[in-house]
């Protein structure tokens, strides 16, 4: 039933309200509340009006100091940013209007500013971030009790459930809302939740029940006179008339959308009149004009979606490049400090060589009256080409060091740069928000395990970067001492098994009995938890990952299989070269490519040997050997030994 009688009450409120304006002419508080409503009303029936009552009403404010003013205000100005599809400038505005209502701790307020972000973010195509405001308005508003605000954010979550493409949990806010809207005969709501209720039928393919919902929608939003909504409502029947079949009336309702927006100035809504167009062209076998409509289209899609992202690209640039310039002039001028001092070596070994060569013009002069002495003096000779021999050879070991260091840093720069920056900032942001209460401590902890894992894989990555860089700088001794591999695997296991949980992979081990080893436990500790966490990387979720044994002729020899995605065949030479390879896991986890270089030194320093075999798609595994002890060498010199699991006893057994 169509309720075109609100039409007119919402007009009578507006001409009352601006009979009330016109009456009320000093600047106060009073006239700012009503400049405020006002602004209110008029943005989806005229925004150049409504961005003229916000103005006043914000200049106004400031001057009295009047935080409510100051909220609505600017809140008013960025619902007249959506209307001309200025999403970025209306976010801004919006965050600023919530900073100042955070500082109110008005609840009703928040609840609406939080709800508003929410629309945002699900018109920037992010509802994960849209469902997080969403829901923290649905609360604050169910509290209050609100019923019409409660209905609005509940269309809302049904839109940012829409942009997930999951259509049932979206009918299921949708049927929410429609049914308070209907009890409160809210016409203005119901466009809304109708407009959303024939896209979900359109995902659906439900073209008949799209066409339905969208006329109902259309019809709504003529009655309060919403000219966005028209507009929108407009483009959605022309979409699905054309889908349809109903070629004329397609058009028709295109070139109505084309006027309206015409005045209103929309990108997103001009972007999809030409792609609907294209459809329709297309659908009229007139491919000329599909394809320069298509055209047209496409350069509006790269514009309104990639503007702002090539801008943040280039800001991030630019201080990127900033950074690195300054800390490459800083080493710049360390190693030309580092090269103005070995000149000066070479200038004074220049001049002991000149000192050299006068002195043995005097040599050879007095060799004709002191042939006694010859002797004596080829002696000396020969000592000063030795020092100066050694010299030179010192000279080229330290150049040898410094180009050494100076790789170091740029791949420690590198790792900071590129690899841990990523993770970093996600635990930042999610502090950030905790911190400011945008998001309560529920809804982190929904995050802490993903969280958890880029922290744990940041710190696995700070821990070879460390050990790489020590070992490069000024070497690594071994300390090699007894001890029992699999109580050292089991040290590690259960957090390296939380991990594979997190990504549904099953990590299991078949070291049952003590494998006494003599090397440096701290080394294959790490090569250890460089090869298993290599194998979580790279095996997707459903997969396998299994550690083996077996001791053969006086080593141990430990397996690490899986069955993920495997080494393209074209980069297997590049696993353990100096070449750094590192590619990005199966979730997108980072790495620094100098885990598995790390474990064949720590394993060669170790007397073993490290080697793989892998077949793309089909899985990789890692070996590597250790000396036993002379204990367990002992006990199974001579032998083939291979540790299994007794099937009756359920006990490890070493069998020949």
């Amino acid at each position: 039933m169509l309720l075109s009688p609100a039409t007119r009450a919402q007009q009578s409120g507006i001409d009352s309200l601006q009979h009330n304006l016109n009456a009320h002419l000093q600047r106060d508080t009073v006239r700012v509340d009503l400049l405020n409503q006002l602004s209110r009303l008029y943005f989806t029936k005229d925004a150049g009006i409504a961005a003229r009552l916000g103005e006043e009403a914000l200049d106004i404010s400031n001057e009295l100091d009047y935080v409510k003013g100051k909220i609505w205000a600017t809140r008013n100005l960025a619902l007249v940013e959506n209307t001309k599809g200025n999403l970025d400038k209306q976010l801004q505005l919006t965050f600023t209007a919530l900073k100042l209502a955070e500082a109110q701790a008005e609840p009703r307020t928040l609840g609406i500013l939080n709800n508003d972000v929410g629309n945002i973010f699900t018109e920037q195509n992010s509802p994960r971030d849209a469902l997080i405001y969403l829901l923290k308005s649905l609360q604050i508003k169910e509290q209050l009790k609100e019923i019409p605000e409660i209905s609005k954010t509940l269309n809302n979550i049904g839109s940012a459930y829409i942009a997930l493409k999951e259509t049932d949990s979206a009918l299921l806010y949708l049927t929410k809302s429609e049914k308070l809207k209907l009890s409160l005969r809210d016409e203005r709501g119901l466009a809304y939740t109708y407009e959303n209720m024939g896209i979900v039928a359109m995902l659906e393919h439900r073209y008949e029940t799209a066409l339905r919902y969208h006329e109902l929608s259309a019809q709504y939003y003529k009655n309060t006179d919403n000219l966005p909504g028209i507009t929108k409502a407009s483009l959605n029947l022309a979409e699905v008339q054309t889908l349809l079949g109903d070629l004329n009336s397609a058009e028709k309702n295109l070139d109505t959308a084309l006027a309206i927006n015409e005045k209103l100035g929309n990108v997103k809504n001009e972007m999809i009149y030409y792609k609907i167009r294209s459809k329709l062209d297309s659908a009229r076998h007139d491919y000329a004009s599909a394809l320069k409509h298509y055209q047209a289209f496409s350069e509006r899609n790269i514009d309104y979606f990639n503007i702002e992202k090539i801008r943040q690209i280039t800001r991030s640039t630019m201080k990127y490049e900033a950074e690195k310039k300054q800390r490459e002039n800083v080493m710049l001028k360390k190693e030309q400090q580092l090269h103005l001092a070995t000149i000066q070596q070479q200038r004074v070994l220049v001049l002991s060589g000149a000192a050299l060569f006068l002195a043995l013009l005097l040599i050879t002069a007095m060799v004709y009256r002191l042939y006694k002495h010859q002797q004596e003096l080829y002696q000396q000779l020969n000592s000063k080409n030795q020092e100066v021999s050694l010299q030179n050879h010192i000279i080229l070991e330290q150049n040898a060091t410094l180009e050494n260091l100076n790789q170091v840093k740029d791949k420690i720069f590198s790792v900071i740069s590129h690899d841990l920056r990523s993770p970093l900032a996600i635990l930042e942001g999610l502090l950030f928000l905790l911190k400011d209460e945008k998001i309560d401590a529920q809804q982190f902890r929904f995050y802490t395990d993903e969280l958890w894992r880029d922290v744990k894989n940041t710190a696995y990555m700070m821990d070879n970067m460390l050990q790489w860089a020590s070992n490069q700088m000024k070497g690594i001794s071994v300390k090699a001492d007894d001890f029992d591999l699999t109580l050292l695997l089991n040290q590690e296991f259960e957090l390296l098994q939380t991990m594979a949980r997190q990504k549904d992979v099953k990590l299991t081990h078949e070291l049952k009995s003590a494998i006494l080893v003599y090397a440096d436990p701290d080394m294959i500790r790490l090569v250890l938890r460089n090869l298993i966490n290599n194998a979580i990387k790279f095996t997707p979720g459903g997969g396998e990952i299994v550690l083996k044994a077996q001791l053969e002729k006086g080593e141990a020899q430990v397996s690490v299989k899986d069955n993920g995605t495997g080494i393209p065949t074209d980069d297997q030479h590049r696993i353990f070269s100096n070449i750094y390879y590192s590619t990005t896991g199966t979730r997108n986890e980072k790495g620094c490519g100098l885990g598995l270089h790390l474990s064949k030194d720590f394993v060669e320093r170790n007397h073993g040997h490290i080697w793989f075999e892998s077949k793309p798609g089909e899985g990789s595994c890692f070996s590597f050997t250790v000396p036993l002890s002379d204990e367990q060498d002992i006990n199974t010199r001579g032998y083939t030994v291979v540790l299994q699991d007794n099937p009756v006893s359920g006990m490890s057994v070493l069998r020949r």
